[in-house]
C-alpha cells in the first residue's frame, strides 16, 4: 500500500444517557426485565443518544421519521466532529482533497457529503459516500483514503457516524433485542490523513487484510424495516469473530515480516463484553490493549463504524507509536467480516 498517515482523530458523542436509566424507562414494557438483566451484565454505564427516549419516544416513529431525524442529527454531529479535527490539524476546510464519509444508519443522496459545502470546502473538493457495512466500516474506509492520499499528495477526511437511537425498537423485548436496545449507541469519528511526509508525526498506513465468514454471513446483519432499521445479532457472533480473527491478523504479519511480539498495542473494535472476552482469549490480545476498548465500550457503548477509532485515537494519544513501533486495528461486523490494519508510527 502507498503512504498515508493518520495523523489526527476526534471522537463525539450525543448527550449520554446512563443504561441503567434507560433500562428503568423500558421496565415497564414487555420484556422490560429481560432489557434489565442484559443491562447489569453488558458493562456498558452510558451511551450517546441523540434522540433521548424519556424526552421522546421514537419507537412508534415511521421509518420516515427515522431516518430524516437521523440525518438532521448526523449531519450536527459530524459537522462538529469535522471542525475538532482540522482544528487538532491545524488545517482549514480549504485544505481538503477528499472528503470521505461512512454510516450505515443515515441512507440519504445527498447525505453526510452534503457537509462539504456547509464546512467551507472548495467546490471540487472530492466527496466519496461509503456504506453500509456496520461495525467494520471505518477499516475499508480508512485504507481507501489512504491510497488516495498516497494516490494524490493532498489531506483528506474520514467521517464516520452511526446514530441508532432513532431506531429503537418497539416491546415486546427478547434477549436478542435487549441486547440490541443494551449495545448500540450513537456516535462519530473524524480522521486526517495526510501524505507520509518526513517529520510528520502520526500513525502511517501500511497494509490491511479482510476475510469473510459466509456460513454465518446470518449471524449479524442489518436492515431496513417497516419501522427503521432491523439489527439481527446472533448469540453465535463472539464465537465466530474469536474463532476467525486471528486469521486475518497473522496473515498481515507474516506478509510484513512482524511477529505477534513486534506489535506495541491493538485497537480493537469494542462490540460487546462477550465479544472482547472472547477474542482476548482466542488471540492472545495484551490485557492493556483491550483494556482500553472496554473503557470506550463503558462509556459509550458500541457506535459502529466510529467506535474502533475512537479506540485507536485514545491509544494514540496515550501511547503513540513511536517512529518504526507497529499497531494493529481489528474490526468486525455483518457478513461474518473481519479487517486488520497495520499501522506504523512516523
Amino acid at each position: 500500500m502507498p503512504d498515508a498517515c493518520i495523523t489526527d482523530i476526534a471522537f463525539r458523542t450525543p448527550p449520554l444517557v446512563s443504561t441503567a436509566e434507560l433500562a428503568g424507562h423500558v421496565a415497564a414494557d414487555p420484556g422490560g426485565d429481560a432489557v434489565a438483566r442484559v443491562v447489569a451484565n453488558s458493562a456498558i454505564a452510558t451511551k450517546g443518544m441523540a434522540v433521548d427516549p424519556r424526552a421522546e419516544d421514537p419507537r412508534q416513529w415511521s421509518t420516515r421519521q427515522r431516518m430524516d431525524r437521523g440525518l438532521t442529527e448526523a449531519t450536527r454531529l459530524g459537522a462538529a466532529t469535522v471542525r475538532e479535527v482540522l482544528d487538532a490539524a491545524g488545517l482549514r476546510p480549504q485544505d481538503i482533497g477528499l472528503l470521505a464519509t461512512v454510516t450505515t444508519t443515515t441512507h440519504s443522496a445527498p447525505g453526510l457529503d452534503a457537509l462539504a459545502p456547509l464546512l467551507g470546502m472548495r467546490e471540487n473538493t472530492e466527496i466519496l459516500s461509503l456504506g453500509p457495512m456496520g461495525c467494520y466500516a471505518a477499516v475499508p474506509a480508512l485504507t481507501t483514503c489512504a491510497h488516495w492520499v498516497a494516490a494524490r499528495g493532498r489531506p483528506a477526511v474520514l467521517l464516520a457516524v452511526d446514530l441508532f437511537s432513532p431506531h429503537l425498537q418497539p416491546p415486546p423485548y427478547d434477549k436478542e433485542a435487549a441486547v440490541v436496545l443494551t449495545l448500540f449507541g450513537d456516535g462519530a469519528a473524524a480522521v486526517v490523513l495526510r501524505p507520509d511526509t518526513p517529520g510528520t508525526p502520526g500513525a502511517r498506513v501500511v497494509d490491511a487484510e479482510q476475510l469473510t465468514v459466509p456460513a454465518h454471513a446470518e449471524d449479524l446483519q442489518v436492515h431496513l424495516g417497516d419501522l427503521g432499521l432491523r439489527i439481527r445479532l446472533a448469540p453465535t457472533m463472539p464465537d465466530v469473530v474469536a474463532s476467525a480473527v486471528g486469521l486475518p491478523a497473522k496473515e498481515l504479519l507474516a506478509r510484513n515480516g512482524l511477529a505477534w511480539e513486534d506489535i506495541a498495542w491493538w485497537a480493537v473494535h469494542p462490540g460487546g463484553r462477550r465479544i472482547l472476552d472472547r477474542v482476548e482469549e482466542a488471540i492472545g490480545l495484551p490485557a492493556d490493549s483491550v483494556a482500553v476498548a472496554r473503557s470506550v465500550m463503558r462509556e459509550y457503548g458500541n457506535t459502529a463504524a466510529p467506535a474502533v477509532l475512537g479506540v485507536l485515537g485514545r491509544l494514540q494519544r496515550t501511547r503513540p507509536l513511536g517512529p518504526g513501533r507497529y499497531g494493529v486495528v481489528l474490526a468486525f461486523g455483518p457478513g461474518a467480516t473481519i479487517w486488520a490494519v497495520l499501522l506504523c508510527g512516523s
